[in-house]
Order: structure tokens, then C-alpha cells, then sequence
């Protein structure tokens, strides 16, 4: 059976299964049932039957309206596969069609006038629309109906996610060339844009994704081989994608022009030489898969060229099968295997608003605490009844897996900003004219999704960092003794409750004398020897402080390392430095897995309540006489594992009355920040609770030392405690 008898059966069964199961509200789906008709369209020439081509142009254009929310019956469409499989059946039998499917066409809504239109459309190259197309495509939302904006906008935003994972899998695969997994993905995504471009009437976007599929399919079949320029060519076709859907989003928000004019011309002529010259190269790709396989001998291919040479029209397999090198089953194998590719199993998901996902999470928050305060309620408490005891105790298991089940749907794998480095660090070493790998490990390791967000950035300035002060050149690193490509490896994993990603790189390290001489001259020390290489190394998340000898496209501005410190903080993560001359730095960022829930010490000072994140604590106790010290020009300290540390009395921090007058009379919990350690007395502990965070407005967050609130069981306010302001106030005092 021809090969292009099975692709049309393959696709008549995929698209009859769509149909019947669809839901004409999921445009990704109705967007795989364009893209296999047009499949089934190229495949229908091959088909001596009018009506078979007619009735997929009639089906394409009835799924148009039903995208374009022109009708919501479907039964149409149903009858018109129906028919499609029916006409399929007499094709396979070698038997002539002889229904009757005017009436089918009737029902679709089918015109005479419509045959060949996309056709037609997509055999123009770029250097041919003119003005009155360009015209025609820069149409605006003045007389655009709220159900077609919803269209459009669902269409940017998975053309948005199709895009950012054409450029996770085009690194991939300029890693390992024969990646068939990555291939067939970014080969996906091209294609769902094309066709649902195509039927949005956004011509531009259509022609430069149709180019590209096109390039991808050449990848594919293996006649053109993945280098360099192919991964940069499809790059500058993303980027411009990018573009030309953000003009489209813009026109959205603003009612204008969804199509920003910008010129596709010049990129789909340099796809259009590269797909030219890949005849040539599949060709002889065919006759090294036939050698390969034992099938003809290096010199029977050679006998063959020199034959093509002579006869140009005719195609390589032709000319070995004439010549008797081989036999035309062997050339179709070989074909085969040159098109065979394999399928990545999705996982079934479903998309869900973010808005809705977080009011799912805030308002579990609201239940937690709600079955908190119902739970300390001294009525229910009082009560000698069993079953309300047990029912009390059920809805206390449900709440805490209501509550993990949607914590963790807010959970994400760090993978997808992790890929979005590869990039970063591929146009990095370009620019800069040096050899960077980018090594990756834990990408699995899963993170709210809002911490995720906020990571981006601080990334980013981290590797641009680790590029262009961290990595040498190939020269340097050869006179070093090291490989000419230097290594960055990025690594995230749990430990403590945490989430750690870990930047390192394999080049000269930190500089400490520089650092130390910057430090002078912007007045920050006067006398290193009394820091400690860490403080010396955390100086250059100062503000403006850089050592770049000079100021480049990617660094030297003393800007950069202070935003990774302040994004972090504002995670309430924090950042460590260790690095080694000549061997290179690791930069550990230490997070926690969410921003919505806190696992912390509940104390009490005086009549107000206060929660100390539970990973700060060192230790608890009640201090005597002998740990009790006052030192001159440092105020109060207490002696804590041997360590005197700074006391912080928080009812004078935050101006209440406390209990506790002298150290020894209440308690001291010793807290860590920053390789900093103080001694925060208090009055009472009260428990260890896992409280869920609220903001406190913009009138409070200004308050130093606080990082937000938390309602009690009881029913009253907990502040939390923010260790980084809580230092910074000790300093200043």
C-alpha cells in the first residue's frame, strides 16, 4: 500500500476521533483537526476523486465558522467525515464513488467560488504580496465581536507557549542533531501556528510559520543536517514570530492594527535558498542510507551521480533502480526510514487560569484558617461528644489535603526557566566571542509558580555575569591548562524545606583583592582585615559596584548583582558566595517552595503575638546571669554555643510593653541571616504552627522588621517576622 494511502487513513481516523470528542471551545484542537485536513488535502492529489477534495475544502471552511463562533452544530461536520471515510473505502477498494455528496456539501455550506483559495495563498512567496494584500491584513478590531477577541487572544497565548518551546527544543537539538523528539516538537508548533494563523486571516504570521515547517520538514527527512545556520535561522523566524504576535496582542489591548507591518520578505527568501539546495543533500542522504544498509556499494552510488549528472530531472532511487543497483522495495525503505520519526507521550493536563488558581489557593488559606480558629473554639473544645470530636478530626484531614492538593497545583518544574538560560548562554558566548557549555541537573525539582516568575531575572543578571567576568577566553583557558569551553552549570534540589539553585562555572573566580580595592574606593571599608572572606566576596551585591575593566553590552555598569540580592530577599530567600581563584564560583540561592504558607515559631511579647520563620532558628532557651554581657559600643549580648551575639529586645523594636525587663527573666531564640546571628528575647514560645501569609496593604509594608501577617487559631493577628529588617535596624541602632 503507497505511503500516502496510509497518511490519509491515519489522518481520516485522527481527525473522526477529534470530531466526536471535540469541544468547540478548545481552539489548540480545533487547530489539529485544520492542520490534518491540510495534511489530507496535499495527499487527496494523488486521489483520481473531485468529490473527496471538495468535500475537505467544504469541511475547512464550516470548522471556520465554528472557530470564528459563526455556529456552534456540529452535525454538519460529523456527516461530512462520515462521508469523507466512506469515499476513502471505495479509493482503497479500487472502486469508483458513486454518491451523491451535494447534499453534504449543502449542509457545510460549501461554494464553488472557495475551491483553491488556500491553495492558492500559500503557494505566493513572500516578494509577492503586494499592496492590496498588506492592505488587507492589517485589519483592526473596530467591528470585531467579543467572541472573536477571545479567539485571537487564546491564539497568542499558545502561540506565545509554542514558541517558547521551539527555542527549549531547538537547544536541545543543537545539542544531539539527531534528537527526533525535539524535531518533531518544534516541527509541532510551527505547524499549529500556521494553521490557526491561517484561519485567523493573520497572513503574515501564516507565511512565516508555513516557511518554517517547511525548513523543519527538510530537518526531519534528514535532507538538510542540522548545523549553526539552521538553528539561527530558525531563532530569527521565533523571534520575529514573537514580534508579529505581540503586534497582535498590542492591537488586542489597544483596538488597533493586528498586523504591526513588519517586513517577513527578507527571512522567507533565505529559508526558501536553504529548502533549494536541499534536494541535493536529501538525495545523497538516500543513497547513504542504501549504503548503510547494505543495499548498494559506495562505487554504485557514485555510477549513479555521475548518471544524475547526465539526467538531472530524474531523482537518485530512480537511477539506481534503472541501473539494476538495487530494487525499488529498497528505495522505498530506505525512504522510509529517512522520514521515520517517534512521538512524545503527553501527559493529559487541563489550563487553568492563573487568577482562578490562585483564588483556589487564597481561599483554601481562608479554610485553613477558618478550621483553625474552629478547632481552638473552647465551646467545641468543652464538649464531651464523640462524634462531633471525630467529625471535628475529618475535617481537619480533609482541610490539610484540601490544602497540599492546591499548594501543589501551583507547583511547577524550575525545567522551563532553567531551558530559558540555554539561549541566554548560547547568544552570551557568541557576543563575547567565547566557548560556553550550559550543563543543567534537577530541572524536575518543582517551586510555586510565583517564585518561579520573580527567578527569572535574578537568573538571568547571575549568568550574564558568570559569561562575561566568570568564563575566559579560549585563549586564557588554554594557557591554563583547561578546556577550551568553559562549563556553566545550573542545579536546583530540596534540602530543609527548601529550594536550592546552585550557578557555578568553571572560570577564574572572584577576584578578592579587586573587590577589596573597588570596596576602598567607593568608601564601603577602610580596614578588609577585620571581614571575613565571605563579607568580602557579598560586597559586590552593593549597588553600583562592578569590576569590569570596562563597560560592555553585557556587563561593567554596577548594575546587576544588587536586583539579584533584592529579588531574592524579596523571596525571602537568601544568596551565598563560594568561590575558588583559577577553579571558578558557585553562587547557592536558597529559597522557600512557597510564598503563600510559612512553617514557623508562634511567640508572644507582652500581649501581641509574632511568628520567626522556623529556619532561621538556631535554638531556644531561657539565658542565666553568667550568658548575659553588656559591651562598650556594642549594647547587650548574649552568649549563645559559645558565640556572643547582639541581644534584640523586639517589645522595644516594635514600641509594646513586654513582660520580661531583664534577659534572664524570659527567652531567648537565636536566629541566623546571612551567616549573622542575633538574640531575639521575647516572653513566651507559644507553638510551632504552619500559618498561611497575608499581606499587611501598602500603609504597613514599609515597617521594618515585618514580612506580613497571619491569623492565629484564636482568631487574632500574627505578625511575621522579617529576620533581614530585624538586622538591618541592630545595625543602625
Amino acid at each position: 500500500m503507497p505511503v500516502w494511502i496510509e497518511r490519509l487513513n491515519k489522518n481520516l481516523e485522527s481527525i473522526a476521533l477529534e470530531v466526536v470528542t471535540m469541544d468547540i471551545q478548545d481552539i489548540p484542537s480545533l487547530g489539529n483537526i485544520l492542520n490534518g485536513l491540510g495534511e489530507m488535502e496535499e495527499d487527496s492529489i494523488s486521489i483520481n476523486e473531485p468529490a473527496f477534495s471538495e468535500l475537505i475544502q467544504a469541511i475547512k471552511g464550516y470548522l471556520e465558522k465554528i472557530i470564528l463562533k459563526e455556529t456552534v452544530d456540529v452535525t454538519p461536520l460529523e456527516e461530512g467525515i462520515d462521508t469523507l471515510q466512506t469515499i476513502y473505502r471505495h479509493v482503497v477498494n479500487q472502486d469508483k464513488y458513486q454518491g451523491d455528496t451535494s447534499q453534504a456539501l449543502e449542509k457545510l455550506g460549501f461554494k464553488d467560488a472557495e475551491i483553491g483559495k488556500e491553495e492558492g495563498q500559500e503557494n505566493e512567496s513572500a516578494a509577492e504580496i503586494d499592496e492590496a494584500e498588506k492592505e488587507k491584513t492589517k485589519c483592526t478590531n473596530d467591528n470585531s465581536s467579543e467572541e472573536d477577541r477571545e479567539i485571537l487572544s487564546g491564539f497568542v497565548m499558545e502561540s506565545i507557549e509554542n514558541l517558547d518551546t521551539i527555542e527549549v527544543n531547538l537547544m536541545d537539538l543543537e545539542q544531539d542533531p539527531n534528537d527526533t523528539e525535539s524535531i518533531n516538537s518544534i516541527f509541532r508548533s510551527f505547524h499549529t501556528i500556521k494553521g490557526v494563523s491561517g484561519f485567523l486571516n493573520l497572513v503574515r504570521i501564516n507565511k512565516l510559520a508555513h516557511g518554517a515547517e517547511n525548513l523543519l520538514d527538510k530537518v526531519r527527512s534528514g535532507e538538510i543536517a542540522v548545523q549553526e545556520t539552521i538553528v539561527d535561522i530558525i531563532l530569527e523566524s521565533t523571534d520575529l514570530l514573537k514580534k508579529l504576535i505581540q503586534g497582535v496582542q498590542t492591537g488586542l489591548e489597544k483596538g488597533t492594527a493586528l498586523d504591526i507591518g513588519l517586513d517577513i520578505a527578507p527571512l522567507i527568501n533565505r529559508i526558501d535558498k536553504i529548502q533549494t539546495l536541499a534536494d541535493q543533500l536529501g538525495e545523497k542522504r538516500i543513497g547513504e542510507i542504501l549504503i548503510h544498509k547494505g543495499e548498494i556499494s559506495p562505487d554504485d552510488l557514485e555510477t549513479g551521480l555521475d548518471k544524475q549528472k547526465e539526467e538531472p530531472d530524474k531523482k537518485i532511487g530512480q537511477i539506481l533502480v534503472q541501473e539494476k543497483r538495487t530494487g525499488p522495495e529498497q528505495v522505498v525503505s530506505a525512504l522510509r526510514d529517512q522520514k521515520k520519526f517517534g512521538s512524545r507521550k503527553m501527559d493529559l493536563q487541563v489550563k487553568v487560569d492563573t487568577k482562578k488558581l490562585d483564588d483556589l489557593v487564597d481561599l483554601t488559606g481562608e479554610l485553613v484558617i477558618a478550621q483553625s480558629m474552629l478547632r481552638h473554639n473552647q465551646v467545641l473544645l468543652s464538649a464531651k461528644d464523640q462524634r462531633l470530636a471525630h467529625n471535628l478530626g475529618q475535617l481537619n484531614q480533609i482541610t490539610s489535603n484540601l490544602q497540599a492538593t492546591a499548594m501543589s497545583m501551583r507547583m511547577v518544574p524550575i525545567k522551563s526557566t532553567f531551558q530559558k538560560m540555554v539561549r541566554l548562554v548560547r547568544d552570551l558566548a557568541k557576543n563575547s566571542g567565547k566557548e560556553v557549555q550550559l550543563k543543567m541537573s534537577g530541572e524536575d525539582t518543582e517551586i510555586d509558580r510565583n517564585v518561579v516568575d520573580e527567578l527569572y531575572e535574578p537568573m538571568v543578571h547571575m549568568i550574564r555575569n558568570s559569561v562575561d567576568h566568570g568564563i575566559e577566553t579560549p585563549e586564557e583557558r588554554k594557557k591554563e591548562g583547561k578546556n577550551q569551553t568553559g562549563e556553566i552549570h545550573l542545579r536546583a534540589y530540596h534540602q530543609g524545606g527548601k529550594i536550592i539553585v546552585e550557578i557555578s562555572d568553571d572560570g577564574k573566580g572572584l577576584d578578592k583583592d579587586r573587590i577589596i580595592a573597588k570596596a576602598k574606593t567607593n568608601q564601603l571599608i577602610t580596614d578588609e582585615g577585620k571581614l571575613t572572606d565571605s563579607e568580602i566576596y557579598n560586597m559586590i551585591f552593593q549597588p553600583g559596584f562592578s569590576t569590569a575593566k570596562q563597560v560592555s553590552d553585557v556587563s561593567g555598569r554596577g548594575v546587576g548583582m544588587d536586583v539579584v540580592k533584592k529579588g531574592i530577599e524579596k523571596l525571602r530567600g537568601r544568596v551565598e558566595i563560594n568561590t575558588s581563584p583559577g577553579k571558578g564560583s558557585i553562587f547557592i540561592i536558597s529559597l522557600p517552595l512557597t510564598l503563600a504558607i510559612i512553617e514557623g515559631m508562634q511567640v508572644r511579647v507582652g500581649e501581641d503575638r509574632y511568628i520567626i520563620p522556623a529556619l532561621a532558628i538556631l535554638e531556644a532557651f531561657r539565658p542565666n546571669k553568667d550568658q548575659y554581657y553588656t559591651v562598650e559600643g556594642k549594647g547587650e549580648m548574649i552568649l549563645s554555643r559559645r558565640n556572643l551575639l547582639p541581644l534584640v529586645r523586639l517589645d522595644r523594636i516594635f514600641d509594646v510593653k513586654g513582660d520580661s525587663v531583664h534577659p534572664c527573666d524570659g527567652l531567648v531564640v537565636a536566629v541566623e541571616y546571612e551567616n549573622q546571628q542575633m538574640g531575639l528575647l521575647l516572653d513566651e514560645l507559644l507553638g510551632k504552627e504552619e500559618v498561611v501569609i497575608k499581606n499587611l496593604g501598602d500603609a504597613l509594608s514599609d515597617i521594618k522588621g515585618i514580612a506580613g501577617g497571619a491569623i492565629m487559631g484564636d482568631g487574632r493577628v500574627g505578625l511575621i517576622l522579617d529576620m533581614a529588617g530585624i538586622w538591618d535596624v541592630v545595625k543602625n541602632s
